[in-house]
């Protein structure tokens, strides 16, 4: 039952607060669009929960206790480069600065990572098998963000794990008075921005750009040509939140000019969407 929870934890992109702030939106630009029953009650909404539970049951049990062991992670990588490089601790910076300075190059990193990993996750052929699952989805929810096989599930832990026990071992080593266990493991000023600013629209069919700021930051309209059953847009639009690693790797599109009429896999891999196939990583 601890997914019906989510929506108590700021971590947690269905967070109340985040759900309140995308409604607002919705009503302001949409109105009763948003509450079309067809797309919040149809099958591919039924698979996204089956997903969500699935995740937050075994593979859950898998990732607690590495999760767990991050901060020993970083004490035990700190007391390992101390004999290479010397003592560290070269640095002293007030505390309200590096504590900010922090949770930025962390977003910073959190986010260029999320894009490699995205971008790999559409073409390496082993990555694509299990992110496919998350791209079977012909109707856009807020929860089709949990819509993900165990596999990526994991993959996406290790990568947000390594990221933030590297740069956490930067600090500490580099920096005399060291971050604090809040600056670790709380919720990142710039992440609860983004999420505050209609982030669960990116998984709806809630057309929301940005206009000239889509070349900084990516926008749900954005998100969802990503989803778009259409050709032309496939392999575009990689970004997390910052839309600048798009841009120098060349798969931004703007979503001025775009229409996105369908959401899922191209035409000819839809027998495969079941559940079963889904769960063995051959969506496609």
């Amino acid at each position: 039952m601890k997914p019906l929870f989510f929506i108590f934890d700021p971590n947690k992109r269905v967070y109340w607060l985040y759900l309140l702030s995308a409604l607002i939106l919705a009503i302001w630009f949409y109105g009763a669009l948003i509450f079309k029953k067809q797309h919040w009650i149809n099958r591919s909404s039924v698979v996204d929960l089956v997903w969500i539970f699935v995740n937050q049951g075994g593979t859950k049990l898998l990732l607690v206790p590495m999760l767990a062991m991050q901060i020993s992670f970083i004490l035990w990588l700190n007391q390992i480069i101390k004999p290479l490089f010397g003592e560290g601790n070269w640095f002293y910076v007030n505390e309200s600065y590096l504590s900010l300075g922090f949770a930025f190059i962390l977003f910073i990193s959190h986010d260029f990572s999320k894009y490699l990993l995205h971008l790999a996750q559409h073409k390496v052929s082993f990555l694509w098998r299990f992110h496919a699952v998350h791209h079977s989805a012909t109707s856009m929810t807020p929860l089709t963000l949990y819509r993900i096989h165990p596999v990526e599930f994991i993959i996406n832990a290790l990568r947000s794990l390594m990221v933030n026990v590297l740069l956490s071992v930067c600090f500490i080593y580099l920096f005399k008075n060291n971050i604090t266990v809040l600056d670790l493991l709380g919720v990142n000023l710039f992440v609860f921005l983004f999420n505050v600013a209609g982030s669960n629209l990116r998984h709806s069919h809630i057309w929301l750009g940005f206009g000239k700021w889509e070349r900084f930051f990516i926008s749900p309209a954005q998100h969802q040509i990503h989803h778009s059953a259409k050709i032309k847009h496939f392999n575009k639009n990689f970004g997390s939140t910052l839309a600048i690693w798009d841009a120098l790797f060349n798969s931004l599109l703007l979503s001025k000019n775009e229409q996105v009429k369908g959401f899922g896999l191209d035409q000819k891999f839809k027998n495969r969407q079941t559940l079963k196939q889904q769960w063995s990583g051959i969506v496609y």
